[in-house]
């Protein structure tokens, strides 16, 4: 593998379709107090729930290389079928609104999709097309047969998320260039670059950043922390996330071999299920508003924060280490949970 330099990254980003929607660089906060409290290493939040669109999030900055090449291709109309209180929809049909795009949500008729509230009441308002899918049936199936739907009427849709991998690899280059931006602040601030970074992550948002940290040749340690486990249709292995690895280098130009022994991918902090409150997600949640002020969903972001909490609290993380955590955003979804949070506090 050839190491590469941060701005030949740069250059390689650049050079790709890209429509601009987040504001970026996001910003970067040190969290004084939750450090002492958790007498740990240092920890500061990457602030992708800052991205601005639709109450932002970290698919906002995927979007930009996701419809930048539809947008390419002369896609008219997307597809992405998910949970009711999915924090991509709602991003997704912003995006699209913004872009003139049709957008076509195909939300699980789960627990939470009666209740129109938190990202789906948002998604709603961008004036995004709902065709609501069982809760047993594939999610992934019932978008593909919209798609074909779609071409015998001459439109030209795309697939988003789940069952395309190509935007799952142009999600995980959007996180190459969320490295970087990582590096670049580290350097500002004076500081040695972080000796980890963790993402709640189904596999692209950590998939671009091991494959960043891979090319520039740096010892940073990427930990996923997945909010769903095998149970849900949408999972990646480890495998498939050292794929979109290697895919999101190839996209750029490079070549890059990622041993799946490298991708450390956690599923212990899932709780009862994919979208369901776990207590150390509601723990984790409490502790970072009540010391540093901020926010994090019980279901998405919550559950990353919960195993960057029990890692610190096992010793696999010491006073010595520099620890990024990447908020990802999905805080509209906190209203659709007011019960579970509320029985927490």
């Amino acid at each position: 593998m050839t190491i590469v330099s941060k701005a030949e990254l740069s250059s390689a980003l650049a050079a790709l379709p890209r429509v601009r929607l987040a504001h970026l660089p996001t910003p970067i906060d040190y969290c004084p107090t939750l450090t002492k409290r958790l007498e740990g290493p240092k920890i500061w939040i990457k602030r992708d729930d800052c991205t601005g669109v639709a109450f932002g999030g970290n698919k906002v900055r995927q979007h930009e290389f996701i419809l930048g090449d539809a947008v390419s291709r002369g896609v008219d109309v997307v597809i992405q079928g998910a949970a009711s209180q999915s924090n991509q929809s709602r991003q997704l049909a912003a995006a699209a609104a913004r872009l003139g795009l049709d957008c076509i949500l195909m939300p699980r008729k789960d627990a939470h999709y009666d209740h129109v509230q938190g990202n789906q009441l948002i998604a709603r308002l961008f004036g995004a097309k709902i065709v609501p899918v069982d809760a047993t049936a594939s999610l992934k199936q019932a978008k593909e047969d919209m798609a074909a739907r779609l071409k015998r009427e001459g439109r030209n849709p795309a697939i988003l998320g789940m069952g395309s991998q190509s935007a799952l690899s142009l999600a995980a280059v959007a996180y190459v260039n969320a490295y970087l931006e990582i590096s670049s602040q580290f350097e500002a601030l004076d500081e040695a670059q972080p000796t980890h970074i963790y993402a709640t992550s189904q596999g692209s948002t950590q998939a671009g950043l091991q494959a960043a940290a891979m090319l520039l040749g740096h010892s940073t340690q990427i930990r996923g922390i997945n909010p769903m486990d095998s149970r849900n249709e949408a999972y990646e292995f480890p495998s498939a996330i050292a794929g979109q690895c290697e895919a999101a280098a190839r996209i750029l130009g490079f070549d890059l071999s990622v041993p799946v022994e490298e991708i450390s991918n956690s599923t212990d902090w899932v709780g009862a299920g994919y979208g369901l409150p776990s207590a150390d997600g509601q723990e984790a949640s409490a502790l970072l508003a009540r010391t540093e002020g901020i926010l994090v969903d019980p279901v998405y972001s919550g559950k990353g924060l919960s195993g960057l909490l029990g890692d610190i609290r096992s010793g696999l993380l010491t006073a010595k280490d520099r620890v990024v955590f990447i908020h990802t955003g999905g805080l509209p979804a906190i209203f659709s949970y007011a019960d579970a949070i509320l029985a927490c506090t």
